[in-house]
């Protein structure tokens, strides 16, 4: 975040939607498709439905600072040098493995939209101060009240 960001162009009509406001343009998403792994026989070996969506972060538009940092942080290991990458094999179609990836992009955008919730101390009121010292006071008059108390 050295360099300051250009203010977001305006919305087109194809963008896709990622969350309340995030969005990104289609041209900016890079489709590559390939063969999936694992069984299905001949159509498995034939068509190339795995699908591979790498979208550059800072072309999604409409995040603040903050959720733009939150954002990276939450790529993790599927983002190298600004390109975050997604993939699905999951489905028989292409077109159901495209779908999945812009899903997994959308859950983490709207993840990152998310402002947590600033964590402020609080205290312990009085009374469940002298409840938790009353109830320490017991125990220790049980355990003192245990063993031989001297007959005779």
């Amino acid at each position: 975040m050295d360099t300051p960001r250009p203010l977001d162009p305006e919305q087109s009509p194809n963008a896709i939607v990622l969350g309340r406001r995030a969005w990104v343009h289609p041209d900016s998403l890079t489709w590559s498709f390939s063969c999936s792994p694992g069984p299905g026989g001949q159509h498995v070996n034939k068509t190339a439905t795995k699908a591979l969506l790498r979208v550059d972060t800072n072309l999604i538009y409409g995040l603040n600072p903050f959720a733009r940092q939150r954002l990276d942080a939450l790529m993790g290991h599927r983002s190298a040098k600004g390109m975050a990458s997604f993939s699905s094999h999951q489905h028989r179609s292409q077109a159901a493995n495209r779908e999945e990836c812009l899903d997994h992009l959308r859950a983490i955008v709207k993840q990152a939209e998310i402002q947590p919730r600033v964590r402020r101390k609080t205290k312990p009121s009085r009374s469940s101060k002298e409840r938790r010292l009353d109830s320490k006071h017991r125990e220790g008059q049980k355990k003192q009240n245990r063993g031989w108390q001297g007959g005779d």
